[in-house]
């Protein structure tokens, strides 16, 4: 099984290098903010595929691990509901009231109807709960993650088409 789903995730991003930068730069600033030790930018495209557009200090394995391990339920939470998901150190889903810092955050990011991703900071031993400021900045920063996103999406559909279309080559008038 889990060969099968390391073919449905794209380990290489289709983003732009501008676009890259630009998660890269917003990726580091966010676990910044919460002093994350890691994080990542997922998203999921209208055919089944997670695409990992960004990875901050975290390797393939690494980055696997979490995705089905201890930020699986926070995951679902932001993919599935388009809401704040958090978790403990074991994966256990926490809400946003709850006394414990949380060691995953999932932000959602609107990417439009047909794909949907999200901005996840792991820390290893949450150092502290979340004020509200830091959800203020984190959702920023999730905004600025999801722009890029847009951005880059819209860049890969324009090429795919030029592509497409210097393919069939001039048509006779």
């Amino acid at each position: 099984m889990l060969r099968g789903l390391q073919s449905a995730i794209a380990w290489t991003s289709s983003a732009s290098e501008p676009a890259q930068q630009v998660l890269r730069n917003t990726l580091r600033s966010a676990c910044d903010v919460i002093g994350a030790d890691a994080g990542f930018t997922l998203q999921t495209r209208e055919d089944a595929v997670f695409e990992v557009a960004c990875a901050n200090r975290l390797g393939p394995t690494q980055l696997l691990d979490a995705v089905l391990g201890r930020a699986a339920s926070a995951l679902h939470r932001a993919l599935v509901f388009g809401e704040l998901g958090l978790a403990d150190p074991a994966g256990s889903a926490l809400t946003p009231d709850a006394e414990a810092a949380p060691a995953v955050v999932a932000l959602p990011l609107d990417l439009g109807q047909r794909e949907r991703g999200v901005l996840c900071l792991l820390r290893d031993d949450g150092p502290r709960g979340l004020s509200e400021l830091d959800l203020e900045i984190l959702g920023a920063l999730a905004d600025q993650a999801a722009l890029a996103l847009r951005a880059s999406n819209q860049e890969c559909a324009l090429s795919k088409l030029a592509a497409s279309l210097n393919a069939i080559g001039p048509q006779p008038a």
